[in-house]
């Protein structure tokens, strides 16, 4: 009685993992006949079940690199940039219309970075580490720029009516015997009165107000002594 033929699992598991039946023949000195009529007869029963199937090379899927990771580390990068920026000029970085260069890793590139990171936060399509990271790095990320020359010219324009009033004794009115800039002064303390009259005027303004002008809100351009009114 003839002996039953050795069993090769390995011819099958390499099979189904693609290797042609010529490669797996010669790596074991057999017959590629031989090899390929074994998996196809043997294969089902050692591995429980129909072969896979197979595909050729170009049928293959490729793995595709995941390109989040590298764009998360660019703009980390870009994180440690305005990092560093703030730590050595103690202010956020500007780009004025002025700037000539304006090339990667440039004052000017790094504040329209920081616009982007603002412009996708109010669509909502900054993602939350980042956000949470920038909250980290620059608090005041979200406000941009411009909201902040106008705060501080706003209180600039303040700290002159205070100088007006110390130096006069009185605030500043709109008259033709007032200078332009007493005139513009003047203009710009009915505008605040406007705007606190219209809800406009924010609490922290109205806040400074009431504070560095008691009673300023409540008065009329009349009792103020505005003759335009």
């Amino acid at each position: 009685m003839g002996r039953s033929p050795r069993a090769h699992p390995e011819w099958v598991l390499m099979a189904d993992a693609g290797v042609p039946f010529e490669v797996i023949a010669r790596l074991n000195n057999a017959d590629p006949k031989y090899v390929r009529d074994y998996v196809r007869l043997r294969g089902e029963a050692l591995r429980g079940g129909p072969a896979p199937a197979r595909l050729l090379v170009h049928d293959r899927p490729r793995p595709r690199p995941s390109r989040y990771a590298d764009r998360d580390r660019r703009w980390r990068a870009r994180l440690a940039q305005l990092e560093a920026f703030l730590t050595t000029h103690h202010r956020r970085p500007h780009a004025p219309e002025s700037q000539t260069h304006r090339g990667p890793g440039s004052e000017w590139a790094l504040a329209h970075w920081l616009t982007t990171q603002r412009s996708k936060d109010r669509a909502g399509q900054l993602l939350a580490h980042r956000a949470n990271a920038l909250d980290r790095v620059l608090p005041s990320w979200r406000v941009d720029d411009r909201a902040i020359e106008n705060e501080a010219h706003w209180r600039l324009t303040l700290v002159e009516v205070l100088r007006f009033h110390q130096e006069h004794g009185r605030l500043p009115v709109r008259s033709r015997g007032a200078g332009s800039r007493e005139q513009a002064l003047a203009g710009w303390l009915v505008n605040q009165r406007l705007d606190h009259r219209a809800g406009q005027l924010s609490p922290e303004r109205a806040h400074w107000l009431e504070r560095q002008l008691p009673g300023f809100l409540g008065l009329s351009s009349a009792e103020q002594g505005d003759p335009d009114t």
